[in-house]
């Protein structure tokens, strides 16, 4: 009995959690209710919402073999339809729900960040989503090429504002050709425009089409490789110069999983092959691997030893030529010992070493 009780629990728990996941949905759905069953299910397959891709005109047609044109003027009619019912309470609440999330990100958001942030079940209840949008008067749709990526706004008096804190970023980025942290762009873009927020200008930059946030949290150019890298080696580049410090090969493959730089799983032959290929990278240890331009360079231990010492203006010790090779090679003490005894490379008096000319 107790085994009962429980899985009925259980059961009507999932019940209830399935009907909160899909609450857009289940209202969108209600809306449609009183439609008949073809308008009700043309309208559900050219809106996503008992199919997660949005249909076509020209495919809806075909189904019920009528012309595209036809189903456009059913779905204008319906529009019409469900236009009684904008002031029901139900209805109502969708939409407050979608803009105060709008307002939350100071008047604009991109229209997928905004189904991020209010969708928790999948493809059909986002599409839920943008069909309330489209229902909503108060609701605005905005794009413009090259400047706004597809938003949703309340109201076109903010789009001169957000044109003009993206047009300054853009400026700024093209003067300081670096990616930029929060703080620092915020900063240089409220030294030009004093009574915008720092919330505000983030809240436009996130919806600029030429600028981007890259995966550590730097602003800069879209088009930048620092912000979207787009090869194994531009990814394995950005790794290093935002840990600053050198890193074993798998580590970089690990890294890149770990950010999110690509749609695919990094492979470690495939960063390892990269690492080999560029001579931007340079190894420094077994599968160790570190910038050129942080100021390591190639060659065998031997080699480093008597750059080092060449480079001295004067004899070195034991201890103060193993730190210098420590900070460009990842090796033993011991194998820095046994290269520098070499008496045909390098000459011994007194404790001190030099290159034998």
């Amino acid at each position: 009995m107790d085994n009962f009780l429980l899985k009925k629990n259980k059961k009507i728990a999932m019940s209830q959690i399935q009907k909160k996941e899909t609450w857009f949905l289940n209202m969108a759905n209600e809306l449609l209710v009183d439609l008949n069953e073809r308008t009700r299910q043309i309208m559900q397959k050219r809106f996503g919402l008992s199919v997660n891709q949005c249909e076509t005109l020209e495919k809806i047609g075909q189904q019920y073999g009528i012309t595209r044109e036809r189903i456009r003027q059913v779905i204008l009619g319906t529009f019409k339809n469900i236009s009684t019912k904008l002031n029901s309470s139900r209805f109502k609440e969708a939409e407050k729900k979608i803009i105060f999330t709008i307002n939350q990100n100071n008047g604009i958001i991109k229209e997928i960040d905004i189904i991020k942030k209010l969708n928790l079940d999948g493809k059909k209840e986002a599409n839920a989503i943008k069909f309330f949008a489209v229902c909503s008067p108060k609701i605005i749709k905005i794009e413009q090429k090259g400047q706004i990526e597809k938003s949703w706004i309340t109201s076109y008096d903010i789009v001169p504002d957000v044109k003009k804190i993206i047009l300054n970023a853009k400026n700024i980025f093209e003067k300081e050709k670096r990616p930029l942290s929060d703080k620092e762009i915020c900063r240089k873009v409220i030294f030009s425009n004093p009574n915008f927020s720092e919330s505000q200008i983030i809240s436009f930059l996130k919806v600029a089409s030429a600028l981007k946030k890259s995966q550590f949290g730097k602003w800069g150019k879209t088009n930048w490789k620092e912000i979207t890298p787009k090869g194994t080696k531009e990814k394995v580049y950005l790794i290093l110069k935002e840990r600053k410090h050198s890193l074993h090969f798998t580590q970089i493959t690990k890294l890149i999983d770990k950010y999110k730089l690509g749609k695919k799983k990094a492979h470690p032959q495939t960063v390892h092959n990269e690492l080999i290929k560029d001579d931007r990278f340079i190894l420094i240890g077994r599968g160790i691997y570190a910038l050129r331009e942080w100021g390591y360079f190639e060659g065998t231990v031997k080699e480093v030893l008597r750059k080092i010492l060449e480079k001295s203006q004067k004899p070195l010790d034991k201890n103060e030529i193993i730190e210098e090779v420590l900070k460009i090679r990842k090796v033993k003490k011991t194998t820095v010992m046994v290269n520098l005894n070499n008496s045909e490379v390098f000459h011994k008096q007194r404790n001190l070493y030099t290159v034998k000319k």
